[in-house]
């Protein structure tokens, strides 16, 4: 009886399509609703919305609120208010950063019978880790544009920057900022435009103050 050998490359393609799998039905598992909690009680649904209406002040964003002074940040779509109202379901989620699958999107059109959903998703849209503002934020590289049928569900991974030089690299959940940082589109450009407003996490305050020392001097 004659079989079929796999390649090397084809073992690797199939080892890859089983990981994305496997990682879209995680997603898929933890799906965060974006709808509005029902009670006082409905903690989770409440924790969902904590940047719902309104956008992170510099301090949730680790940065000292002088940079509300330059150019560098501008007001983006309020993403979560405008997901609910759309029946957008959604997670996002690093995978460290400057890297082409350092921000994970999973986007849902919950509407099983209403019409397609169009998301768009700027260039510059800041991230902020969900709950530890040790971790760094993360910046996306390129514009995102997805069309979702009644239904559908779509997993996306982009190139992030790091919006915190002096943070801990991020391997959790994150939430939109509402705002777009705006900033020339390389690693190095991003923490050279945020650097004057950094806010350094505690674990790495003494790198931090070397390169404010450095910097001042010259160096």
């Amino acid at each position: 009886m004659g079989y079929a050998k796999r390649s090397s490359s084809s073992r690797t393609l199939y080892a890859t399509a089983l990981l994305g799998a496997g990682l879209t039905a995680f997603f898929l598992a933890h799906l965060r609703s974006v709808a509005v909690p029902h009670s006082a009680t409905d903690i989770d649904g409440a924790s969902a919305l904590m940047a719902s209406g309104r956008r992170l002040t510099p301090k949730e964003l680790g940065y000292d609120p002088k940079i509300l002074q330059s150019d560098l940040l501008q007001p983006g779509v309020l993403f979560e208010q405008e997901a609910a109202a759309m029946g957008l379901e959604f997670q996002f989620m690093a995978q460290g950063f400057n890297h082409e699958r350092a921000l994970v999107l999973v986007l849902r059109n919950s509407n099983h019978d209403g019409d397609r959903l169009s998301v768009d998703l700027p260039a510059g849209m800041l991230f902020a880790p969900a709950q530890n503002r040790e971790l760094q934020n993360l910046v996306l590289r390129d514009a995102v544009s997805v069309s979702l049928l009644p239904g559908e569900t779509t997993h996306i991974e982009q190139w992030a920057y790091c919006g915190n030089q002096f943070h801990i690299p991020p391997l959790t959940e994150m939430k939109a900022s509402g705002w777009v940082l705006n900033a020339p589109r390389c690693q190095h450009c991003v923490w050279q435009a945020t650097a004057p407003y950094e806010l350094p996490a505690s674990a790495v305050e003494g790198p931090w103050m070397a390169s404010k020392l450095a910097t001042a001097a010259g160096m």
